[in-house]
């Protein structure tokens, strides 16, 4: 008998296990599993007893469980059911140990897009793409992670998944989706320029995030590290945005550190603007970093062929 864990709930456990420092109850790494037998997937209360959900739920949430079919079914209390809507591909389950299966993520995206926004469907793939983990306890807000999928990877599952419930809304939001965001804001900033007119976003082409500029010996002196990173960056232009944000550190020291990295990446010809929250709060004060992207020869998105890619789906 397994339990199969899914939506809001899979992404929870999958997003803890992928943490750098996961909790006790997460240190197990998930494992590929095949796909089982339905008719053993727990789904009615005495069944369900059996497993040992406290360490692993979302505080305060119900755990969200994949059953086969609502027919006859009860849904006990602190859980809540989720029909399966479709024929599941391989690669769609994860062992966590103890005859409990998460969803992948791949299957967690399509499953979270169902009767979202297209937004939020974006924001959701950039989300699982990304290499953060939301943690209220710590002042900045994010702790680090490994990125739970990628886009390639989304791609591949949804081609065999167009049947799932969900799955339009995941396939017409991941031609915008962006791989290896640090944070909420950046993809935020992201997002922001890279997204169409229509979309409210300004409509370049898409930035590389987290891009690695690796430095000289004299360099490594300077800035303190083996190499930096610019958050939003356009390779060909030379030309990157980083979000910048006093939470972690004094204001005069955050104010030095990003002077000295971006004094080393204009040696090497590389320019970079910095954008606080205020900025990108402001239409008006973004319009003027979108007018310097311009001036460095970013171009439009080629929209053409984002919407061809997204027709094919």
């Amino acid at each position: 008998m397994n339990v199969i864990i899914s939506h809001a709930s899979a992404l929870h456990i999958l997003d803890m296990c992928a943490r750098k420092e996961p909790p006790e109850a997460f240190s197990e790494e998930p494992m590929e599993h095949a796909l089982c037998d339905a008719r053993e997937w727990a789904c009615t209360a005495r069944a369900l007893k059996q497993f040992k959900f406290a360490d692993i739920c979302r505080p305060g949430m119900p755990m969200d469980i994949l059953i086969p079919t609502y027919a006859h079914l009860h849904t006990p209390k602190g859980f809540t059911f989720h029909g399966v809507g479709g024929h599941l591909p391989k690669g769609s389950f994860l062992d966590i140990g103890n005859g409990m299966l998460v969803c992948a993520p791949e299957l967690v995206f399509i499953q979270l897009c169902q009767g979202a926004t297209l937004r939020e469907c974006i924001d959701i793939g950039c989300f699982l793409c990304g290499t953060y983990s939301l943690e209220p306890t710590v002042r900045s807000g994010v702790v680090e992670r490994k990125a739970l999928t990628t886009r390639d990877d989304l791609d591949t599952f949804l081609k065999q998944a167009k049947r799932l419930r969900g799955a339009r809304n995941a396939a017409a939001a991941l031609p915008w989706v962006l791989n290896g965001s640090a944070s909420p804001k950046e993809t935020e900033l992201a997002l922001l320029l890279y997204l169409p007119f229509a979309m409210d976003g300004f409509g370049f082409e898409k930035p590389v995030l987290n891009h690695v500029v690796d430095l000289d010996s004299a360099e490594r002196k300077l800035v303190g590290t083996e190499n930096v990173r610019i958050d939003v960056y356009w390779p060909k232009q030379r030309i990157g945005f980083e979000y910048t944000s006093y939470a972690e550190h004094s204001e005069e020291k955050k104010i030095g550190e990003d002077m000295r990295r971006a004094l080393v990446l204009r040696k090497k010809g590389i320019h970079i603007e910095f954008v606080t929250q205020e900025q990108l709060s402001s239409l008006d004060q973004m319009s003027i970093l979108a007018d310097i992207l311009v001036e460095h020869g970013v171009p439009p998105a080629n929209l053409d062929k984002l919407a061809r890619v997204s027709k094919k789906r």
